[in-house]
């Protein structure tokens, strides 16, 4: 076995060393697929000859792809358009008023002479709706569906090479043909492939997991080998297999023997050994590099990405991932990006999985269409489940020039290749055949299910098939009963939309049935939800929707009416964005966001205030919409009025102050974990309670703000890559003269970019707002807007400035880099995640660490881990990793980068078993203070037995920050367990120890004796039952933080931060503070310490720990400076940071 493996590494490496010297002659002849986006001609509008290599295009727009007229300002018209809006819109409220019409593209490009004997094929991403692509003024392809992606071999329209080629696109979106806004133009990328005659196709191979054990993957790899030669082929293919740490874990071979004009598929199995398995919380992806070769000529090679995990479904387990049931936290989502339209930019498609995760979200329904490839790879890349989607209606019209036209002619080329496309992501668990299909139980509609179901089950068998059902509103004949389950009876898994309440009867009927409300409403979360939780026949919920989206204007709205009054579905001018999303357009969470985080346990609190109805009037809430609050204590004219505040928790009760006099105590419904008071406004602080027994636990506070003074701007990232792909996303904040957003702030501000870039997209998130879409003099709606900056492809800056009248104005710069630069060294650099060695050129070794620093010198002290990892077997709750404790290490330095190793200030007791210090003992989380008055530095760790029931304290002294530490024993703090700890000391001398007690489900807050080396017996319980561990707490202009962390064993999640006006006060807990790659996941990393840094104000370090569980002591460090907006502090990635400017290099 040693010496196949061998051989075929030997093989591979030949191959590689052709592959280097056959493209040292030409440049050329490694590119096999060109993105095809830049330098296109454009022309809005029906004209002569367009198709002709003679048109004269010298007229016409350049510009670069994705690109959405429908998204781009209209022709003045006085009254009847605004920006792209029109009042003549045929789509009207559907389309969000937006206007779509025929639109032609133009591209001239030279075949080089080195590639004269290669295939030519161009690769349209997404073009919307019907597509035609002419090349020298011969038709090549029609395209249906502009869902749809495909490919068109243009190798034999092409002039000899040399010569001069002509691509022109004609792009039609006529009449009613969309019930959301769809777009208009080639608004995803286009691809030039050039190939050998006998070459690799991406969607010709396909990645599958076949078994998953403790030691090994098996993985099933079928690639087509296509040869268009008109004589046989013989060539050779080797695959390897990449792991996600760049290294080759597997290496296959086989011959391939190709009939002429024909296709061979080629069937590999290969083992992984210790396989990363890809999840939502640890998304590791692979790469299966395929290299076809002939002699020595190197014929074609692709790599593709995928990861390894298996997935299961049944009405008894549920839905599992890699054997672990797992609950869908779902949302539906539109295709459009906003503020850009429908134009698909990578960036834009990431960021849009990076606000879902921020939110809780583990899954995305794909709402009606296959979404863009930058959509799936994000998913991938992040941990996020998707259920792809074909179609949103079959052979019956939802409108007159929908799909339905070309339906039975196109659908299966169509979900074939939506399957052919996607099936080697790892984030697609389901295939959507279908969404309320009018025709669903007709025997027509019966034999189109089964159809399709048998299309998507040839091309994968490995994933479910299932479609959106809704109840018959349509087909009024129709009853649910009886009718429903021909719709479901080629289904895998069940969609239900709007049917919560036939779960469990359905469930009667049929046992074996797999559900889950594929489309759900806000208002309708906490019952949706609790029934997910209850049966694991249902596998999650996906509300209606997650993101704002544009189109299907108004179906969110909140109107007040009159008795009599009816509630439209829609809206009219000047709506043009749906308004139902927990996230709106710019990103930002609305209160059913909040709401949302309550019913999954987010967070333990919130709240969320609005006025009452006019006299005579009531509100009425449309079905996708949500009560009209808002999180604002900002309600001028309202004052000695009276106002419903709207306070949500699972807490049992929950108390409101206003400027501190309790107004009230209440119970919270356990239905819809509700609180409600009607509170006369008085400007000032609003408090929500949440209440335990009694106890305070945590809180959601409201400040009524000043007026506006000043502009702040907000960076998503500040060093974004040089590439038109990437955007850099800017957020513009009016605050007051303490900087705080001022929510009730709605006035125009003008925004001017210079530098290396322009303004992609800009606007507010107001869904009536048509002057501000995609205006350079947007007015702030709740005291914000929104510039999105794109780069020009050139490294250097883009400065975004930013005025208002009355107010200074405000700039921000973002880098664009070509690429990341070598990594750079230096006293002050710091790389997080990587290797940390100290002055001697070892590993530092103190993890789970803080830092004190004394006269001019910092010390840093951690957990010294012993050289071997092993598992406590016999522990069956949890996965319980160990390394022998080896004490507390004491590192010091003066800059915070070169670190010398002072040795084990405080060494294990080798010598006696049952000693807290014995090697077979946990000491985790060392923390040092000194005391002024005693002279004394003094350490708190946490003690632990190996099965982790101990739960203790520990204390030692020294008399010198280097030890050695003399130990004083360990005990239970107040009577309660002690984990997962730290020790802040206060400016007035005061000293507390923070915990995770109660089995890690609730923060002990202790004050401690003077001398720091036992609790007072003053303390708190706080985040009652909310599972915070990893505590870090600092101070900042009077008011005190804390991160903490999830508690998910080894997984990592997503870390919050909280503040307070004292210790000992009520906390509120608040979101995510990490910003950045993997902040879902606090990088993949857990907090332990928030250092100050000492002669730099306002300057501060967040510390965290990357375990490694299966290697303990190769745990790396990761290092991030902490920035603030206003009072909220942002952890940002970095690759590399300077401890003298406290900012990213490159």
């Amino acid at each position: 076995m040693k010496l196949k493996a061998l051989v075929k590494r030997y093989v591979f490496v030949i191959v590689n060393s052709l592959i280097v010297t056959a493209c040292s002659q030409s440049m050329d002849c490694s590119v096999r697929k060109i993105k095809f986006d830049q330098g296109w001609k454009f022309h809005l509008g029906q004209i002569k000859d367009a198709a002709k290599e003679s048109c004269d295009d010298s007229e016409w727009r350049v510009l670069n792809l994705p690109h959405d007229w429908s998204a781009e300002p209209l022709p003045d018209s006085e009254g009847l358009s605004v920006g792209p809006f029109s009042k003549e819109s045929i789509g009207g409220f559907a389309t969000g008023q937006t206007v779509g019409g025929e639109g032609w593209y133009r591209k001239s490009f030279i075949i080089d002479r080195k590639d004269a004997h290669k295939l030519h094929s161009l690769y349209f991403e997404g073009v919307y709706a019907q597509s035609e692509v002419w090349v020298n003024g011969q038709k090549v392809k029609f395209n249906a569906y502009g869902y749809s992606s495909f490919k068109c071999d243009i190798t034999s329209y092409c002039h000899p090479a040399g010569e001069v080629n002509t691509i022109a696109v004609k792009v039609t979106n006529e009449g009613k043909n969309s019930r959301w806004y769809a777009g208009s133009g080639i608004y995803r990328h286009v691809w030039l492939i050039k190939t050998d005659p006998v070459h690799l196709d991406e969607w010709g191979v396909a990645v599958r997991t076949v078994k998953v054990t403790d030691d090994e993957a098996i993985l099933a790899i079928e690639v087509d080998v296509l040869n268009e030669k008109t004589e046989s082929a013989e060539a050779n293919m080797v695959i390897t297999i990449i792991s996600p740490d760049g290294e080759e874990v597997g290496v296959e071979e086989q011959s391939v023997n190709v009939d002429a004009a024909g296709k061979q598929t080629i069937a590999f199995s290969l083992p992984v050994k210790q396989a990363k398995l890809w999840s939502v919380d640890t998304p590791h992806l692979y790469k299966a590099k395929i290299l076809l070769s002939s002699g020595h000529e190197v014929l074609d090679q692709i790599s593709i990405p995928f990861g390894i995990r298996t997935i299961s479904f049944s009405a008894k387990e549920g839905f599992k991932l890699n054997d672990l049931s797992l609950k869908l936290k779902g949302g539906c989502v539109h295709h459009d990006n906003g503020l850009l339209g429908a134009a698909s930019l990578d960036r834009a498609e990431m960021r849009k999985i990076e606000l879902l995760k921020a939110n809780g979200y583990n899954a995305v329904r794909c709402a009606h269409n296959p979404p863009a490839e930058a959509f799936l790879r994000a998913c991938d890349e992040q941990g996020m489940l998707v259920i792809d989607e074909a179609f949103d209606h079959w052979q019956k019209e939802k409108n007159p020039q929908d799909y339905h036209r070309f339906f039975d002619e196109w659908n299966e080329k169509d979900i074939s290749a939506m399957v052919l496309r996607d099936r080697n992501h790892p984030s697609v668990i389901m295939w959507s055949i279908g969404n309320e299909i009018q025709e669903r139980s007709d025997d027509a509609g019966v034999e189109i299910a089964e159809r399709l179901r048998n299309i998507v089950k040839k091309l994968d068998p490995s994933r479910p098939v299932t479609a959106a059902i809704n109840d018959y509103w349509d087909n009024p004949q129709l009853k649910w009963k009886e009718d429903a389950v021909k719709a479901m009876q080629h289904l895998d898994v069940a969609g239900y939309n709007y049917m919560w309440y036939e779960y469990e009867n359905d469930h009667q009927q049929d046992p074996s049935r797999i559900i889950y409300g594929s489309e759900t409403v806000a208002q309708e979360a906490a019952v949706n939800w609790n029934l997910v939780e209850k049966h694991p026949y249902i596998i999650g919920d996906f509300v209606w929707t997650a993101l704002d989206y544009l189109g299907e204007s108004g179906i969110g709205h909140t109107l007040e009416l009159s008795k009599g009054e009816k509630n439209p579905q829609f809206m009219g001018w000047p709506w043009y964005n749906a308004w139902c999303g927990d996230i709106d357009i710019c990103g930002e969470k609305k209160p059913q966001s909040y709401y949302r985080d309550i019913v999954w346990k987010e967070r333990e609190i919130t709240m969320a205030v609005q006025p009452l109805p006019a006299a005579g009037k009531t509100e009425d809430v449309s079905y996708w919409g949500w009560k009209n609050e808002s999180l604002s204590w900002n309600w001028k004219g309202l004052e000695g009025k009276p106002v419903k505040v709207n306070v949500y928790s699972r807490a049992p009760k929950v108390r409101l102050y206003l400027n501190n006099e309790l107004l009230g105590e209440q119970e919270v419904s356990k239905k819809d974990y509700t609180a409600t008071f009607i509170v006369n406004y008085q400007p000032g602080e609003l408090k929500a309670v949440a209440i335990y027994d009694n106890s305070e636990s945590s809180c959601a506070i409201l400040r009524t703000t000043g007026a506006p003074v000043q502009i702040r701007l907000i960076a998503d990232r500040k060093v974004i890559k040089a590439d038109r792909d990437d955007l850099a996303y800017v957020t513009v904040e009016l605050i007051d003269k303490e900087g705080k957003v001022v929510p009730d702030a709605d006035m125009k501000v003008t925004l001017s970019a210079v530098g290396n870039g322009i303004i992609r997209g800009s606007g507010n998130a107001c869904p009536t707002d048509m002057e501000s879409f995609r205006s350079l003099s947007p007015k702030t709606f709740k005291g914000k807007a929104m510039a999105i900056l794109q780069p020009d492809g050139n490294a250097g800056e883009i400065i975004l400035n930013v005025s208002a009248e009355g107010m200074k104005g405000a700039s921000v710069t973002i880098k664009t880099v070509d690429r990341m630069s070598a990594k750079q060294q230096g006293k002050d650099i710091v790389t997080p995640g990587s290797i940390w060695k100290d002055t001697d050129g070892n590993p530092i070794n103190a993890h789970g660490g803080g830092i004190l620093y004394h006269e001019g010198t910092y010390y840093w002290y951690g957990e010294f881990k012993g050289d071997s990892t092993y598992r406590l077997d016999w522990v069956k709750t949890w996965e319980c990793w160990r390394a022998e404790a080896g004490g507390v290490a004491c590192y010091s330095s003066k800059n915070l980068t070169d670190w010398k190793f002072e040795g084990k200030v405080l060494p294990t007791v080798d010598d006696d078993p049952t000693s807290d210090l014995h090697p077979s003992q946990v000491i985790e989380r060392p923390k040092v203070i000194y005391n002024e008055k005693t002279g004394k530095f003094v350490m708190w760790m946490h003690i632990e037995s190996p099965d982790y029931e101990k739960a203790h304290a520990g204390v030692a002294i020294s008399d010198s920050p280097t030890g050695t530490f003399t130990y004083l024993g360990s005990f239970k703090p107040n009577g309660a367990d002690s984990r997962d700890q730290t020790i802040f000391k206060d400016d007035d001398g005061k000293a507390y120890h923070i915990c995770s007690s109660e089995w890690n489900s609730t923060l002990y807050i202790s004050l401690l004796t003077d001398d720091y080396t036992k609790p007072s017996g003053t303390y708190v319980r706080r985040f009652i039952g909310q599972s915070r561990e990893a505590p870090a707490v600092f101070k900042r202009n009077g008011h005190y933080y804390m991160l903490s962390s999830g508690c998910t064993g080894w997984d990592p999640n997503k870390a919050k931060w909280a503040v307070s006006d004292s210790m000992l006060g009520v906390w509120e807990l608040k979101d995510n503070p990490c910003l950045g790659r993997d902040a879902d996941k606090t990088f993949y990393a857990q907090s332990t310490y928030v250092l100050p840094i000492e002669g730099m104000q306002d300057q501060f370090i967040a510390m965290f720990d990357r375990w490694n569980k299966t290697d303990l002591i190769n745990s790396r460090y990761v290092w991030l400076p902490v920035e603030f907006d206003g009072d909220r502090p942002l952890i940002r990635w970095a690759d590399q940071w300077s401890t003298q400017t406290m900012e990213a290099v490159y």
